[in-house]
């Protein structure tokens, strides 16, 4: 794995923790022995009011790779949503990350 991309990433993850949205969460995976895996993040985005997604929770999950930041990570709805910006595999459409 790549320092960079873990480096940035654990100061992104402090940064989180310290000033974030209210109702979102990312939070890293554990690998099988109990560390913490920053290369793979459970999130999840609160429907916004007033729309068709009010009152949702949607679970995403966030794949990095070891050339992160040069690269976006991977995005993925868990389960698939129905949205133009999601493919019906529930990847976010790359072109807007």
């Amino acid at each position: 794995m790549s320092g960079i991309a873990l480096s940035r990433l654990s100061q992104e993850r402090k940064d989180w923790r310290k000033d974030h949205p209210f109702g979102f969460v990312a939070v890293p995976t554990k690998n099988p022995d109990g560390t913490m895996n920053l290369m793979n993040w459970e999130c999840a985005i609160p429907g916004k009011k007033g729309t068709l997604w009010e009152g949702g929770l949607y679970k995403l999950r966030m794949l990095f790779k070891d050339d992160y930041p040069s690269s976006p990570p991977k995005c993925k709805f868990e389960p698939p949503i129905f949205h133009p910006n999601v493919y019906p595999s529930g990847t976010v459409c790359l072109s807007i990350l």
